[in-house]
């Protein structure tokens, strides 16, 4: 057994055990992260431009000056999970994509699973070849002769980046059982209002609005963007490729797609409605909870069916002696979604009533928040550790290897262990992280990235 002295020892739950236990799984762990067909006009990056604005802040962020290079981060990722091995799966939770469209999907399977993909940068946000006033352009451009409003901010010059974006990337996958869960932003357009006829003709069209309407300042944007996301559709004149493949992800489709690819546990699914499953790994059972709100927002909420056939199954982890990780995007915190007033929808409560009723849940692993962050959730049976891993997409762009172990006293040990990306510096899955360092301020990239409480620890439960 490797040396985990170094590690922080978290006792929150339980003292910690003698001895080196024995590991049950070792699972790789990625969350948020948002690949993104930033070309596609159904894209709202002119509310980043509103980003002072109060109002504006449920929408946030529309426009990163990273997003055009995140293929290459998780790309950078993908290879290091294939060199490194010795995983039992790895497990992405929930906003694999940023849009909801068909294009964006194939690139994310294609990097995970393998294959040759493209996502170029040409025509997006930053592409300014076509500025329509002669101000500085509202977004960052890499381009040394264009002027910006982000450049005086410390933003860099990257004068062949459009070229290099052209490039395919050839992804040999991770070369381990994968499997993933869709958040907000997989099902949803950006993350948050369900396609409607309007915008399914935007993303498939041949217009990009870059510009937000005349007069344009409702009162409560997140509900208006629910409701009615295709008022936000802005004005100016770009014109792009139209691409069929930016047809909107409906679920089953989300779930065929994952089927097709080889994604574990979705073969079978469960009769919740939802894309909910499971993934057996010896002793250790993986349940898959689909958290997205029927009703829109990116916001979480549970149904009542899935909280009775999760407890079917931990009933059946109790009785044969395994542990149980749960998996989800949203977490405890953020399952506090009620629009709609759907009776059959419940919070947090109610879920925790049944999970800590179970002694074979031991961990739940999450997403949908861009922190790292650990949090111990006591309760009757013993409790559990809830993780939840930063994106790939924002600061700081890292990955978490998970391993559960059980000790001869039957206690149990979670270690958890962060990694950033290792690219050659100047590649544009550096480039990627680089900028995701400038875009958040010291105080925001600080909460992201965690205490050392939520990075590299031992974490302990009696069993």
């Amino acid at each position: 057994m490797s040396d985990r002295t170094h590690l922080v020892a978290r006792t929150d739950l339980a003292p910690a055990p003698t001895g080196d236990g024995h590991v049950l799984v070792r699972l790789g762990h990625v969350s948020d992260l948002h690949v993104m067909d930033a070309v596609s006009p159904m894209r709202f990056e002119w509310i980043e431009t509103m980003a002072h604005d109060p109002r504006w802040r449920p929408l946030l962020h529309m426009h990163r000056p990273q997003e055009t290079l995140v293929p290459w981060a998780v790309a950078q990722h993908v290879d290091e999970v294939r060199a490194e091995g010795g995983l039992d799966l790895f497990v992405c939770t929930g906003d694999n994509i940023d849009n909801a469209q068909c294009n964006e999907l194939d690139v994310y399977l294609g990097l995970v699973a393998g294959g040759a993909v493209s996502m170029p940068a040409r025509g997006s946000a930053q592409d300014a070849h076509d500025a329509p006033t002669p101000g500085p352009w509202p977004y960052w451009s890499p381009l040394a002769a264009v002027e910006d409003t982000w450049k005086p901010r410390g933003y860099p010059v990257i004068d062949d980046l459009f070229d290099r974006t052209d490039a395919p990337i050839v992804s040999a996958g991770v070369g381990v059982p994968w499997t993933s869960m869709p958040g907000n932003h997989d099902l949803l357009c950006q993350g948050t209002a369900f396609m409607n006829e309007e915008l399914h003709r935007a993303a498939v069209g041949d217009r990009k609005a870059l510009f937000p309407p005349d007069g344009f300042e409702p009162d409560d944007v997140l509900t208006l963007f629910v409701e009615e996301p295709d008022a936000f559709l802005g004005i100016g004149e770009r014109r792009v490729p139209p691409d069929p493949s930016r047809v909107a992800v409906d679920l089953d489709g989300w779930i065929a797609a994952h089927a097709r690819a080889g994604a574990a546990g979705w073969d079978a699914v469960a009769p919740t409605g939802r894309a909910d499953t499971v993934v057996h790994l010896g002793e250790v059972l993986l349940v898959v909870l689909d958290t997205n709100h029927p009703a829109g927002d990116y916001q979480g909420s549970i149904g009542r069916a899935q909280i009775a056939w999760l407890d079917d199954r931990l009933t059946e982890a109790d009785r044969d002696g395994r542990l149980v990780v749960l998996a989800s995007h949203h977490g405890v915190d953020t399952l506090v979604n009620e629009r709609g007033d759907d009776p059959d929808r419940v919070l947090a409560a109610p879920l925790l009533d049944v999970v800590h009723r179970h002694p074979s849940v031991v961990l739940w692993l999450t997403g949908h928040r861009h922190i790292h962050r650990i949090t111990p959730r006591p309760g009757a049976a013993g409790g559990f550790w809830e993780i939840t891993t930063a994106s790939i997409i924002d600061w700081p762009s890292e990955r978490r290897r998970v391993e559960v172990l059980r000790h001869d006293d039957g206690s149990v040990e979670i270690v958890s262990t962060l990694h950033a990306h290792q690219a050659e510096p100047g590649s544009l899955a550096w480039w990627h992280r680089e900028l995701a360092q400038r875009f958040g301020a010291s105080q925001v990239r600080h909460a992201m990235s965690g205490t050392e409480l939520d990075r590299d620890v031992r974490l302990f439960l009696a069993r």
